[in-house]
């Protein structure tokens, strides 16, 4: 059986998604490794209770989340696809990942623009 489907029963979902990857680990689930297969193609590979019926949450219809920590999630699992890619080990990062915000949050806020 393929690595990429995992029985039922499991905790552990594998998925190349990088949008579905960004959402799992704003929900709160773990992501366990990285894989990179003989064709240099990267996966997440992602544990806990709810995995599986988070992803089908995710593909079934809408769902809720902090759309600024799905931005920093997105951005961080892009740096450790880029690492993955290049052969380096995303687990020897130096510095913890950090991106500065170029906007003032009084600026961003919804409930001051107006509908006509």
């Amino acid at each position: 059986m393929s690595k990429k489907y995992l029985p039922e029963e499991s905790g552990t979902i594998i998925t190349n998604d990088l949008f579905l990857a960004a959402f799992l680990s704003t929900v709160g689930c773990k992501l366990d490794h990285i894989e990179k297969n003989e064709r240099r193609r990267v996966s997440f590979v992602f544990t806990g209770e709810r995995v599986r019926e988070l992803r089908e949450a995710y593909r079934t219809g809408p769902v809720q989340l902090d759309i600024r920590s799905f931005r920093d999630n997105l951005n961080r699992l892009r740096d450790l696809l880029s690492q993955a890619a290049a052969g380096q080990d995303p687990e020897e990062r130096s510095a913890p990942y950090a991106r500065s915000r170029s906007f003032a949050p009084e600026q961003s806020r919804l409930s001051s623009v107006s509908h006509v």
